[in-house]
């Protein structure tokens, strides 16, 4: 009888003590605090590359656009010249993900002019992004997506992407690469695909 009654002692020890413990868990506070919906994003993403001019037939394309977090399009920042007046028709494989998520047929010949570029010279590429979307309008901070896709040789194409926390503090990300097609045909073209936020000053 007295082994119980001490066993039933020990007992309601122990849980009081777990109960205690669990309490402490449940005090501890977070200090980083999410950012909060509706705020308007205040800065400027630049996204840059190593950009190498290749020789042949069907290369040398590329197109540079925002997603917002879910993979749902926000805004074209450039894309190489033929391919957004013409070769969107004449040759079908050259951005062809590009032509579809910014929906290049429905797009006017101003829209169009606002956004091309010749093909530039070798070397280091930059596009700003002003934290707008297509119609100009400002979005929320929060976290997006920067793609660039890259038509090496007819269609042989590399997709890069990476996320972008745009909010109050500066911050840089590396893309990553998917090659699709002879993943060695011009494989230099584009590299080194990166994304820098810099918040505006108060």
């Amino acid at each position: 009888m007295v082994r119980k009654l001490i066993t039933v002692i020990m007992l309601g020890v122990c849980v009081l003590f777990l109960g205690g413990c669990g309490n402490e868990k449940l005090s501890v506070k977070h200090t980083d605090k999410p950012l909060q919906k509706g705020v308007i994003a205040l800065g400027k993403v630049d996204i840059t590359f190593n950009y190498l001019k290749q020789g042949g037939f069907g290369s040398n394309q590329f197109a540079v656009w925002i997603e917002d977090s879910k993979g749902n399009y926000i805004k074209t920042l450039g894309v190489t010249k033929f391919v957004a007046t013409k070769g969107y028709k004449t040759r079908e494989m050259a951005l062809a993900n590009w032509v579809k998520i910014a929906k290049r047929t429905d797009m006017n010949a101003q829209q169009v002019e606002a956004i091309t570029n010749a093909t530039p010279s070798t070397g280091m590429q930059t596009y700003e992004w002003n934290c707008t979307d297509a119609k100009g309008k400002p979005v929320e901070a929060g976290e997006y997506r920067y793609v660039v896709e890259a038509t090496r040789y007819m269609e042989d194409y590399d997709i890069f992407s990476g996320k972008i926390l745009v909010g109050k503090k500066k911050v840089a990300s590396r893309a990553e690469m998917k090659a699709v097609g002879d993943t060695e045909k011009n494989k230099s073209m584009l590299t080194d695909v990166q994304a820098e936020f810099t918040p505006f000053s108060k």
